[in-house]
């Protein structure tokens, strides 16, 4: 299940990705940033390095560090799905990437 959220949150890093190239450079809502893996670099460091821990430990203690800054990741990316580059199927895909990953990130077993 882990790969699953690895994967999931992968997939939504890549849509976000995408989303966020635009023709229009004068587009200034916030937080449609084009450094938003800048911003989020906290995040993503955070749970590159729970992730690293419990795949070398896999103790319940680890695995709930893992989950939280998987969480927290999910939390930081989700105010760039209102951006408005984010539109027609590339929403659907982000949105559906966040649901899953969430739902991946609830249903691990940490006991």
């Amino acid at each position: 299940m882990n790969k699953k959220v690895l994967f999931a949150l992968i997939m939504a890093f890549g849509i976000l990705g995408l989303a966020a190239c635009s023709n229009d450079d004068d587009v200034t809502d916030e937080p449609c940033s084009t450094a938003w893996s800048t911003e989020i670099q906290a995040e993503i460091e955070g749970m590159s390095l729970a992730a690293q821990t419990y795949a070398s430990d896999p103790t319940p203690a680890n695995c709930e560090a893992y989950r939280s800054a998987a969480q927290a990741y999910i939390d930081a990316l989700k105010p760039y799905g209102d951006c408005a580059t984010l539109t027609g199927q590339s929403r659907v895909a982000w949105e559906e990437a966040v649901a899953e990953a969430e739902a991946d990130i609830a249903e691990m077993d940490c006991s």
